[in-house]
């Protein structure tokens, strides 16, 4: 017996009829290849056709073989277990600089961490998303009858009447103001009017004529004297001459009053100079403005690009419980994913995710515990992007300037914090970059998480779709067969070469040439019984596209396969009229007639026949193991993939029990039991199971092995009929023909 270092359980398979191999089964198929979108170097549970899309996207042009290999099992029934095969592609992101990130544990390592929003999978579709992150923003947006003066974020600004607040933002295009309140209780309405930030800020002046005597050329600032103000800095341009040419203010100051006249002393304004200047104050810009209408700010702004308002992601935003706790205020903030072209969901301006109620405090909690802070929920559960924390600034609306650094924990804020965004955050991605062609290295790459019979469970492997040339075609097909092999629990499904049937400009090649195309490939196949091979492509509509092609059709015997286990059991062959029916057949690529037929079958391959009246059967249940065997045929194949998968699991019960004649009558009994129903089933006509002190000797107890021999002969399919017809004379008895 093999030694074993640690604790487990080896199987052994003894063929009798001439092969040694072992197996087991499950309804899944291992498949890889290039993708519109998803993870990208792990293994991806699919379901349903509606999984496959929603993870890897619709088929495209240069994947559409492929692609519906695997839906077209999906229809027998099966499931599938996906790999995206690493290429040139690239994740779209919020700053446009495109980089590769894999999957999530890719991400987490710290791959594209800089950008603050990167398309969760790689490929241009990402170039469709527009993010919108938008907390409690601004109460109110007001028109006004002019522009202000000033429009700086986080200015204080007062009503006449003395309502209060700060500058959101402003739009010079429409004279629109958005504004926060002090008290968002105390709403601004039209009838208030707008009292400019800011107190005796000089926006002109005027000057009396001078004559200088002997003065420099050049500018001259001054600190005038007069009015009733203080701070007021005038510059004087001089000519050569010493005459005055322009008197302009430099700084504004504060309390003047229009009206005001005050005096630039002469020795500021130059050598020589024999007269002061007086300047009057003109303009002041701290005049009223009009307030022409006034509406809600959160349900009348646009996202940008689109017809949708802030509405769209839902309710505004406000302050969550763990916030109010701590005296802090409006950390909620709600992020929607929006498809800006609709690439993603076939109609532009469509909200593919809202992620709604999350708090920018690193530590929020929510009342069970669990994190509130956005960048934790979506890393793990938006469907479409990850985030780095990085978003536009944070405002102190009731400090002047006052600014918090984002994605603090509570611990940092004063109490009284007022936790806003600066402004919408509004980000568009882009450099999302695609490639579906694969090289045979990348697609061996992406089967080899496929080799560890730990981290799946399978029981097909698909080929899928040809490649650009016949060796990369072959070079995928063996790979699959290898990795089945090396497993020893699954079967490959292969194909021929696409080029092998159907010429370079779409048309079907004779069936003479196919049939030697086919035979020749199929000739450099490692000969195994974890491996089928079949005779072709058929000619399908692809709804996705709106077009017609030729596909492979390893996807559909896997699932002939998946379809017989469903419908009678994994031992019964999935070939014949009965079973062997393949869907979403228009025609074949290659019909074979009976003497194609022989000679594929004797090469190992799997006809696909179109008879009248019947459509596309599989004519045919051989594995590629060359030499005669039991197991040169399918359903004795899967028989012992399912009879090794179901001893292996009771094989671990007895793993540390006590080797005695109780543990191996026990053992036995119940592989006997499970070996009756077979017998019942017509899997197998006899078996024996040999698990006593014979091969349980004491050298192999000192060892602590457990040892246990399983003898079945497994029923054979019908592939040759032969019927003979005789005639005989009237008056003739049977009996004196056949003797009976």
């Amino acid at each position: 017996m093999a030694s074993q270092v640690s604790p487990g359980v080896i199987l052994r398979e003894r063929d009798l009829t001439n092969v040694t191999i072992v197996g087991s089964s499950t309804l899944t198929a291992a498949f890889a290849s290039s993708f519109q979108k998803g993870p990208i170097g792990e293994i991806t549970p699919i379901s349903s056709l509606k999984d496959l899309v929603g993870t890897f996207g619709t088929p495209s042009e240069a994947n559409a073989e492929d692609w519906l290999v695997a839906s077209e099992f999906l229809g027998y029934g099966g499931r599938l277990a996906v790999v995206r095969a690493e290429t040139s592609v690239l994740n779209a992101t919020s700053d446009g600089t495109a980089v590769l990130i894999r999957n999530q544990s890719d991400y987490e390592s710290g791959v594209g961490g800089a950008e603050s929003f990167a398309a969760r999978t790689a490929g241009t579709w990402g170039n469709s998303l527009k993010v919108v992150a938008v907390d409690r923003g601004a109460d109110q947006i007001l028109k006004l009858a002019s522009a202000p003066a000033t429009t700086a974020m986080n200015t204080a600004f007062t009503t006449v009447g003395g309502k209060a607040g700060r500058i959101y933002s402003f739009d010079s295009a429409t004279n629109e103001l958005a504004v926060i309140l002090e008290n968002p209780t105390a709403l601004i309405t039209s009838a208030d009017v707008f009292d400019e930030p800011g107190d005796g800020i000089v926006s002109a002046v005027t000057f009396a004529a001078y004559t200088g005597v002997g003065s420099q050329n050049g500018n001259h600032t001054s600190s005038p004297s007069g009015g009733t103000g203080t701070g007021l800095q005038v510059q004087a341009i001089i000519d050569v001459n010493g005459a005055v040419t322009s008197v302009t203010v430099q700084a504004g100051g504060t309390g003047y009053t229009q009206g005001d006249v005050v005096t630039v002393p002469a020795a500021d304004l130059g050598t020589g100079a024999s007269a002061d200047l007086s300047v009057t104050i003109g303009t002041v810009s701290n005049d009223n403005i009009a307030i022409s209408s006034v509406k809600d700010w959160y349900t009348n702004t646009k996202i940008a690009g689109t017809e949708l308002t802030l509405g769209a992601i839902g309710p505004r935003p406000g302050t969550s419980a763990y916030a109010a706790d701590r005296g802090i205020s409006y950390d909620e903030i709600h992020f929607a994913v929006i498809d800006t072209t609709g690439n993603v969901s076939g109609a532009a301006s469509t909200v593919l995710e809202r992620i709604t109620y999350l708090s920018k405090l690193t530590d929020a909690k929510s009342a069970e515990g669990s994190s509130l802070y956005f960048k934790d929920i979506i890393n793990v559960e938006s469907e479409y992007i990850y985030t780095s924390g990085s978003l536009t600034g944070l405002v102190e609306p009731t400090t002047a300037g006052g600014a918090e650094a984002f994605g603090q924990d509570s611990s940092a804020l004063a109490t009284g914090s007022k936790f806003l965004l600066a402004a919408l955050n509004e980000s568009t991605l882009s450099g999302g970059v695609d490639d579906y062609s694969y090289t045979p290295g990348e697609v061996n790459a992406a089967m080899d998480l496929f080799a560890d019979t730990e981290a799946t469970e399978t029981n097909f492997i698909l080929m899928g779709g040809s490649m650009g040339s016949e060796s990369d075609t072959l070079a995928k097909a063996q790979k699959c067969v290898a990795v089945a092999a090396l497993r020893k629990d699954c079967i490959a499904f292969v194909s021929p070469h696409k080029g092998n049937q159907i010429g370079t400009g779409g048309t079907a090649l004779s069936a003479s040439d196919q049939r030697t195309n086919t035979v020749n490939f199929f000739n450099t196949v490692t000969s195994t019984s974890y491996a089928v091979l079949d005779s072709g492509y058929k000619y399908m509509y692809d709804r996705f596209n709106d077009k017609y092609r030729y596909i492979p059709c390893n996807g559909d015997i896997a699932g002939l396969c998946v379809n017989t286990s469903e419908t009678v059991a994994d031992w019964i062959s999935p070939a014949g009229m009965n079973r062997g029916g393949l869907r979403n057949v228009i025609k074949l690529a290659f019909n074979p007639n009976k003497a194609d037929r022989d000679e594929l079958y004797q090469n190992r391959i799997n006809p696909i026949v179109t008879f009248p009246g019947s459509g596309a059967v599989l004519f045919g249940d051989k594995t590629a193991l060359s030499a005669p065997s039991a197991f040169d045929r399918i359903n004795v194949r899967r028989l012992f993939l399912n009879v090794e998968k179901r001893v292996e699991q009771l094989s671990k019960s007895v793993l540390f029990e006590i080797n005695d004649t109780t543990t191996r009558t026990s053992f036995a009994g119940a592989i006997g039991g499970y070996l009756d129903n077979i017998v019942a089933a017509q899997g197998i006509t006899d078996f024996l199971v040999v698990c006593d002190e014979t091969n349980n000797t004491p050298d192999v107890i000192d060892r602590n092995e457990f040892v246990a021999e399983i003898f079945i002969k497994p029923a054979r399919s019908i592939n040759y009929v032969s019927v003979t017809f005789t005639a005989t004379r009237t008056g003739v008895s049977f009996s004196e023909v056949v003797g009976r």
